[in-house]
C-alpha cells in the first residue's frame, strides 16, 4: 500500500494536517544549559496461567533474504536458512540466527575482529572509584563477575534463550564465572565459592596473581560504600537491604549475610552486577587514571587506546575459561578486538558496507535496510528495541499528570495503530513495553487480549472524543498546555504526539535538547513537566528501573506503594522461588500499564548486522547482567571467507 512506503517526516506531515514536520505547534528550541489495585501476589492468582505470548520468535532463527542458495550460492548466501526477507515482519522479532555455512560451526583461532561502539562515548573513564561502574566501559571486556549468563543456554547451545536483552533477572540462566558454585543455607546468608587458579592479568602491581576471596570482598564492600557506585544508589542504607557483613571465610569462600527480605536479590546484584579488581590499584596509592593501569580478571585486556577513535583489546593468554561448547578450546578465540569509535552514524554504516567493522549492533530500521537490500550476504537479526514514552511527572501537584484520568487522556488521543503501520512502517510491536512478546519474556509477557480492556482500550482504542470527556472529568474541559523536553535527533516523534494531542485541546510544546543537554538533564531526572525518554530497564526486570520510587528512570516520578510489596517478592522469591517471582513479575507489568503512566507507544524494532565470517555470533546482544560485552570471547573470525568475499 502506498500508506506504509511513507517517509517518517512525510507521515507526519500529513498527520498535521499538512502544516510541516513542527508547524501544528510551537517547538521551543534549548539555548542554554537545561535547567488502587491487588497486592502482587493476590494479582498473580487472578492473572491467567499457561499464558503464551502473543508472537514468539522462531526457535532456530531464520537468515537474510535470499535463503535457499544452491550450490554455487556465496558464503552468506549457504549460511541462509528459512525465513522472510527484511520488510517480513509477520514473524515479529527474529532475535537470533544460527550460521549454517560450511565450517561455520567449527571452532577458529586468531585474527583481528572489529566493530564500532554506538553507545555514549565515555571512554575517557577508566576508573571505577571515581565513576559508577557501569559507565566505565571497559569493565565489560577487561574484569570479571561472580557470576555469568550461561553460554550453553543460549542460541549457539541448547536455545532456552536468545540472549536477546541479557538474563532477564531468570536464575535458570546463570553460571559461575569466578565463582565455581553458590548457595544459601539459611534465610540470611549467601556463600559463594571462589574459582581456584583464576589470576588477574600479568602486569603490575597485581603480576598475575591468584584472585582470591579477600579481593571479591574488598570490591563488594567498596561497590556499597561508594556514593557513586550503583549498589550504593539502588539500595541505600536507610532501605535496610544493603548486607549487614562481608567477609571471607577462608582463601576461596565469600560469606555474605543480608536481612532475610533481600538474601535473593542480594545473591544476584553481588553475583551477577559486580566486577572484581585487585585491591592493590587502590591500596597503593595509585589507580586506574588510565588505560595502561587496567587490570582485571576477564578475557581482554586493554593494549592500545586513541581518545575519539579507537580501543585496542588483546586476549588474556592467562583467561581461565574453556568454551562449555567446545570444551578443549580455550577462549578467547581471536587475538584482538578493535572497537572504532564513530559518533557518526553514517560513518558506521559505510564502515560496515565495506567490510571495516565485521558486525553493527542496535540499528534502526529504517537504517538498516538500504545496507541489507544492498549487501546481499549481509545477515541480521531482530529484536524488539526500547520503548520511547512521553511521560508526565506526578510529583508535581499544580501539574495535571497525577490524575489517572488525565494518563488514559492522553494514550487514548493517539493513534498508536497507524503510528506502528504508517510511522514504524510496521516494523515494531504495538505493545511491547515492560515486556516485550518474544520467547525470552514468555514468563513475563501477557498478551494484549489477556489485559484488563481498560488496559487494552489504551493501545487499540484510539478515541479522541473519549479523551476530551475524561479531560472535562478530570477539571481540564478546554485542555492544558504543557512542555516536553527530549532530544532533538527524536523531534519528528514529538511532533507527532504533539499533533495528536492537539486535538483534544492540549497545547504540547517541544523543548528539543542537544545531546550534551539531554544526557545531564537525564541523569538529574529533573525536568520541568514532561519527558521523552527511553523506559530501560528490560534487561533487569527486577530492578524495576521506571517505577521504583527514587530511580533515576522513574520518569513519572512515581510512587506507588505497590512496587514496595513487588520488591518484596523480588526479594524473598526470585531465587528461592522463581514460579512466584514470575507470577509477582507479569501481575506487576499489567499494573503498570493500566496506570499509564507514559503514553506508551509502539516500539520499534532494532537490527544487528555482521558478516558471516564473524561466526558464532547469531546476532546477539548481551549474556548475563552486566555482561553487556563479556560475549565477544566465543566469537571466532574465518579469514578465508572474508577474503573470499574480497575483504
Amino acid at each position: 500500500m502506498v500508506r506504509a512506503q511513507l517517509s517518517r517526516r512525510r507521515f507526519i506531515r500529513i498527520a498535521a494536517g499538512g502544516a510541516g514536520l513542527l508547524g501544528a505547534a510551537t517547538l521551543l528550541q534549548a539555548c542554554g544549559p537545561a535547567a488502587p489495585s491487588a497486592s502482587p501476589t493476590q494479582a498473580a492468582a487472578a492473572a491467567p496461567t499457561n499464558v503464551a505470548p502473543a508472537t514468539l520468535a522462531p526457535a532456530a532463527g531464520g537468515a537474510a533474504a535470499g535463503a535457499g542458495a544452491g550450490a554455487g550460492a556465496t558464503p552468506a548466501a549457504q549460511a541462509a536458512g528459512g525465513g522472510g526477507g527484511f520488510d517480513d515482519v509477520s514473524q515479529g522479532p527474529v532475535p537470533f540466527r544460527k550460521d549454517t555455512a560450511a565450517g561455520a560451526a567449527t571452532p577458529k583461532r586468531g585474527g583481528t575482529m572489529t566493530t564500532a561502539w554506538s553507545g555514549g562515548f565515555n571512554w575517557d573513564q577508566w576508573d571505577p572509584m571515581k565513576t559508577q561502574t557501569i559507565q566505565v566501559n571497559h569493565m565489560f571486556f577487561t574484569t570479571s563477575k561472580l557470576i555469568q549468563g550461561d553460554w550453553t543456554k543460549g542460541p549457539q547451545g541448547n536455545g532456552q534463550t536468545s540472549w536477546e536483552w541479557g538474563y532477564l533477572s531468570d536464575v535458570s540462566l546463570l553460571s559461575g564465572e569466578l565463582a565455581e558454585s553458590w548457595e544459601t543455607p539459611d534465610a540470611t546468608t549467601i556463600i559463594y565459592h571462589i574459582r581456584k587458579g583464576v589470576k588477574f592479568h600479568n602486569k603490575p602491581p597485581a603480576n598475575g596473581r591468584e584472585v582470591t576471596a579477600d579481593d571479591v570482598v574488598w570490591n563488594v564492600k567498596m561497590q556499597f560504600d561508594t556514593p557513586t557506585a550503583w549498589q550504593a544508589i539502588a539500595y541505600p542504607k536507610a532501605t535496610g537491604l544493603q548486607p549487614t557483613s562481608i567477609e571471607a571465610l577462608d582463601r576461596y569462600t565469600v560469606q555474605v549475610k543480608t536481612p532475610e527480605q533481600s538474601r535473593d536479590i542480594m545473591l544476584l546484584e553481588i553475583g551477577c552486577n559486580m566486577y572484581t579488581n585487585p585491591p592493590e590499584i587502590w591500596t597503593g596509592g595509585g589507580g586506574m587514571s588510565d588505560w595502561t593501569k587496567v587490570i582485571g580478571s576477564g578475557p581482554w585486556m586493554v593494549s592500545n587506546y586513541v581518545p575519539g577513535s579507537e580501543v585496542t583489546f588483546t586476549r588474556n593468554p592467562d583467561y581461565w575459561e574453556k568454551d562449555p561448547l567446545h570444551p578443549d578450546q580455550q577462549l578467547p578465540y581471536i587475538d584482538t578486538l578493535k572497537i572504532l569509535l564513530m559518533p557518526d552514524l553514517a560513518t558506521r554504516l559505510t564502515a560496515l558496507r565495506t567490510g571495516t567493522l565485521d558486525w553493527l549492533r542496535e540499528l534502526d530500521p529504517d537504517d538498516a535496510r538500504p545496507l541489507v537490500s544492498a549487501n546481499p550476504d549481509l545477515q541480521w537479526s531482530r529484536r524488539v528495541g526500547l520503548a520511547w514514552d512521553p511521560a508526565g511527572r506526578q510529583d508535581k501537584p499544580e501539574l495535571p499528570f497525577k490524575d489517572l484520568r488525565v494518563r488514559q487522556a492522553l494514550n487514548l488521543a493517539v493513534d498508536k495503530q497507524s503510528y506502528l503501520k504508517d510511522y514504524l512502517k510496521g516494523q515494531g510491536v504495538l505493545l511491547g513495553y515492560p515486556f516485550p512478546p518474544t520467547k525470552a519474556y514468555e514468563k513475563y509477557f501477557t498478551p494484549l487480549d489477556q489485559l484488563p480492556p481498560d488496559t487494552q482500550e489504551l493501545f487499540s482504542g484510539y478515541n479522541p472524543d473519549k479523551a476530551k470527556q475524561l479531560l472535562a472529568d478530570a477539571g481540564y474541559p478546554t485542555g492544558f498546555q504543557t512542555t516536553i523536553q527530549g532530544p532533538s535527533a527524536r523531534a519528528d516523534e514529538m511532533a507527532l504526539v504533539q499533533g495528536y494531542l492537539a486535538k483534544i485541546g492540549v497545547d504540547m510544546q517541544i523543548q528539543a535538547l542537544d545531546p550534551s543537554q539531554y544526557n545531564a538533564l537525564s541523569a538529574s531526572n529533573n525536568f520541568d513537566q514532561m519527558w521523552y525518554g527511553a523506559a530501560i530497564g528490560i534487561w533487569a526486570p527486577d530492578e524495576m528501573l521506571t517505577t521504583k520510587k527514587g530511580m533515576l528512570s522513574n520518569k513519572a516520578h512515581m510512587d506507588d506503594p505497590y512496587y514496595q510489596k513487588v520488591q518484596d517478592v523480588i526479594a524473598q522469591d526470585m531465587v528461592a522461588h522463581p514460579d512466584t517471582y514470575f507470577s509477582a513479575m507479569k501481575a506487576a507489568g499489567a499494573h503498570e500499564l493500566q496506570s499509564a503512566w507514559a503514553i506508551f507507544m509502539p516500539v520499534p524494532f532494532q537490527y544487528n548486522l555482521w558478516w558471516p565470517w564473524t561466526q558464532n555470533y547469531y546476532g546477539i546482544n548481551w549474556t548475563g547482567w552486566a555482561g553487556a560485552w563479556q560475549w565477544t570471547k566465543y566469537l571466532w573470525l574465518d579469514p578465508a571467507m572474508k577474503q573470499s568475499m574480497g575483504h
